[in-house]
């Protein structure tokens, strides 16, 4: 209410003080003094009008209500200082000696080819290598020769790295489909095997004979990439015709997968040394 008053009052004084200015500026002056009060009375006049509308605008703010409080001020957070710890990693394995590895895995069904050595095995990587990692680098091994002359020396009969990406010419179907034959023990399985694989074709064909039944599979084009469904209508072929139980199984290696023929008992006893190590190929 005071504000309101007050702004009244300034209100006042400013009519006032204006209508002076108004009056002596349509009056007679006898000098330029008269212009002089002119300009006084007005400027007073417009000091009153600004402290007129400055009181009313204070008067129209509405006031805080009397229950209302001053914000509490957040607690101030305990300082948290990171502590460096050795955590175990609970994913990693603890070292095997290479020497139990290869034991372990002649026990599960799987053993090192006659006349292969340890000696061989560190040509292509360090000791620490293989026990730091035990079984995933191994079984790798397993898949491919000693990388060393003379060549063609397989770590492990019944195993195999197939990379998809393996095809440049014709004839190289037939020769990576007759290393999936090799490591099932039976190579005189599958005869008569041929393609005539192009890059610069949509297709291929791939011809062979298995347990005296001909067989022809289309091989989709895709550059120098094995087709999938055709390798998988091949690995079905074999599976079916050794049976027994055995089929082939598949250790992970990027585009690659290091294949072995195996019984399910003997790929399950290899995924009790390393768990998932393996996996059906098809």
């Amino acid at each position: 209410m005071t504000d309101r008053i007050a702004a009244l009052a300034w209100g006042v004084a400013a009519l006032v003080t204006g209508g002076w200015a108004l009056a002596i500026a349509l009056g007679p002056k006898g000098d330029a003094s008269g212009w002089v009060m002119v300009l006084m009375f007005g400027a007073v006049a417009g000091f009153c009008a600004w402290r007129m509308r400055r009181a009313w605008h204070e008067a129209s703010r509405p006031s805080a209500p009397e229950h209302a409080r001053a914000p509490v001020p957040a607690p101030d957070r305990p300082v948290q200082h990171e502590v460096e710890a050795d955590v175990p990693d609970a994913g990693r394995p603890s070292p095997v000696s290479l020497e139990v590895q290869i034991s372990a895995l002649a026990d599960a069904g799987l053993a090192m080819a006659s006349g292969r050595t340890i000696d061989e095995l560190l040509t292509s990587w360090a000791r620490a290598d293989y026990e730091n990692d035990p079984y995933h680098l191994l079984l790798f091994m397993y898949g491919v020769e000693v990388e060393e002359a003379p060549w063609g020396r397989w770590f492990c009969e019944r195993g195999w790295n197939f990379d998809m990406e393996c095809l440049n010419a014709a004839g190289d179907y037939a020769s990576a489909f007759g290393e999936i034959v090799r490591i099932t023990g039976q190579p005189e399985l599958v005869t008569d095997m041929s393609d005539d694989f192009d890059i610069d074709r949509e297709s291929a064909h791939i011809r062979y004979t298995v347990n005296g039944r001909e067989r022809v599979l289309e091989a989709r084009v895709d550059n120098d990439w094995a087709d999938p469904e055709a390798v998988r209508a091949f690995v079905q072929d074999i599976e079916d015709a050794v049976g027994g139980g055995q089929r082939f199984w598949a250790a992970d290696n990027g585009q690659a997968s290091v294949l072995f023929f195996l019984t399910d008992a003997a790929a399950a006893r290899i995924n009790s040394l390393r768990a998932d190590t393996l996996q059906p190929y098809v």
